[in-house]
């Protein structure tokens, strides 16, 4: 698939997703939300993590957050070097499922999600999307294990690979690097949000199954 007709596929899945998730929104019915993310968890094992980049409404709204910031040429602050690190991360992780726990068991008329989702957007106001969706959020840490080794996933062809490091600057997420044969994509960490595909000037990158 060329790169305009899989940028144009996303975005449609994108726009239905939310419009989806907005619909939940109205009807006080969020809690509907974590069966889709069920199936992107599971989803994961053989897709990668198709859900960040494709479905999940904070990826959404960064979008055009990201747009913004481009057009204005406004710089983020990067991940500061103290949050770096899985002990920051799985320890939201745990706090994140506590406080479900206790949401449920006291029957705390709360819409977790909704205001997750306004804090995602308000720590990528601030930080590089890479804060965000490497070290806070913990539908992210999820799906980290499952996409470790994904049937499917973004691969570079490390024999047009020039190395020219294109990609890796693209990347929101920092899962690209260099090695000495070419780059190299981490799928537990890559969204599949398809910048680094589009950008490609060798067409090395496609999104395949691995070998």
């Amino acid at each position: 698939m060329s790169n305009k007709k899989a940028t144009t596929l996303r975005v449609i899945v994108e726009i239905i997703f939310l419009a989806l998730f907005l619909f939940l929104l109205r009807n006080k019915d969020l809690q509907r939300w974590f069966l889709i993310f069920g199936i992107g968890l599971l989803g994961a094992i053989f897709l990668g993590r198709v859900y960040c980049g494709w479905i999940c409404p904070m990826e959404t709204l960064f979008r055009p957050i990201n747009w913004l910031y481009s057009k204005l040429k406004i710089k983020r602050l990067k991940t500061p070097a103290v949050f770096k690190n899985n002990i920051f991360r799985w320890t939201v992780l745990v706090l994140f499922v506590m406080l479900m726990v206790a949401v449920k068991a006291f029957r705390i008329r709360m819409n977790l999600l909704l205001y997750i989702t306004a804090f995602s957007v308000l720590v990528t106001l601030v930080f590089e999307e890479e804060f965000w969706h490497r070290y806070i959020c913990p539908f992210g840490t999820l799906l980290s294990i499952f996409s470790r080794n994904p049937l499917f996933g973004m691969r570079v062809e490390k024999t047009s690979c020039v190395s020219c490091g294109i990609c890796q600057r693209v990347c929101p997420v920092s899962a690209i690097e260099k090695e000495d044969d070419g780059m190299k994509i981490d799928t537990s960490e890559c969204l599949v949000c398809l910048k680094c595909k589009e950008k490609c000037p060798k067409t090395s990158i496609t999104y395949s199954r691995s070998k």
